[in-house]
């Protein structure tokens, strides 16, 4: 055989086998792009969370309210409804409960490499406070002055003497019945904090689905830095009186009930008969006059 000939055969083979395995990695990474693009798109359609028998939703306005707000809630609220059927109250999860599991999770390799990450980008000391936060009232069909579906809204700032400091924070949010325990209702996803920025405020809508009696309940938001164990900002009914006392109940007691009225019917020939029979009673008593 011709070497040169051979060799020819041996580098077109290879070749070969190269575009082909080529091609293999282009369609892996083709289908792993679109595997991955569609699961980004269904995270995007299933947007609302379910927690001890409420569902909520969030978002980060970075921009000045709007004119539209309301329009903006009223389709959160929409959506939220979605998933009010489904959510399930069977476990109610306390405050305690909820710090005991950021204290584990603070324990992990990947929590010590933020922290270390962090103190790396941030060679200046700062520290976080809430600013403010407000709630709004939603639907109450029943119209008895309590609301299944209601809105908080926070302002968590950072405090530092270095200027443009930004810190990736998140938030749990916990609801007291009366003075009882705080019940964690939901979990904020992260979120980036600039400074003392007016446009970083979060706000989540919240419809009660199931479990929550016809009271009043007051409102604690704990603000967590990414990887860290314990709550570096907390603000509840405690500091202000928009968190405090909030006239609420699950869409299962907000039901509207129609009384319905029966109304007996007396038939026009009833009526006939009995005014015949009077004729009939009056003719009668005449005669018997007129005989006299």
């Amino acid at each position: 055989m011709n070497p040169y000939l051979d060799n020819i055969s041996k580098a077109t083979s290879f070749n070969t086998v190269k575009l082909g395995l080529s091609l293999g990695v282009v369609c892996a990474l083709g289908l792993s792009s679109a595997n991955a693009n569609s699961e980004e798109a269904n995270a995007i359609q299933v947007s609302a969370s379910q927690v001890n028998g409420a569902v909520s939703q969030a978002r980060l306005l970075d921009a000045p309210a709007s004119a539209d707000n309301e329009t903006q809630v009223a389709a959160l609220h929409q959506q939220a409804k979605l998933l009010t059927a489904t959510a399930d109250s069977s476990s109610k999860v306390t405050r305690e409960q909820r710090m005991a599991v950021h204290q584990k999770a603070a324990a992990t390799q990947t929590s010590q490499q933020l922290r270390a990450f962090a103190q790396q980008n941030q060679v200046i000391y700062y520290d976080f406070s809430f600013y403010d936060a407000q709630t709004r009232l939603f639907e109450d069909y029943d119209y008895d002055g309590f609301y299944q579906t209601f809105s908080v809204t926070f302002d968590a700032d950072i405090n530092s003497s270095g200027g443009d400091v930004q810190a990736d924070v998140f938030a749990e949010l916990y609801l007291s019945q009366n003075g009882g325990p705080w019940i964690h209702y939901y979990s904020t996803d992260v979120f980036t904090l600039n400074a003392d920025s007016s446009f970083d405020d979060y706000e989540v809508l919240t419809t009660l689905a199931n479990g929550y009696q016809t009271d009043h309940y007051d409102v604690l938001i704990d603000l967590y830095e990414l990887g860290y164990a314990d709550p570096v900002a907390t603000i509840s009914s405690d500091d202000v009186d928009s968190l405090y006392a909030l006239p609420l109940e699950s869409g299962d007691r907000d039901t509207v009930y129609i009384e319905e009225v029966y109304v007996e019917e007396v038939h026009g020939g009833a009526l006939s008969w009995l005014t015949v029979s009077l004729f009939g009673a009056l003719a009668w008593c005449r005669r018997l006059m007129n005989k006299k």
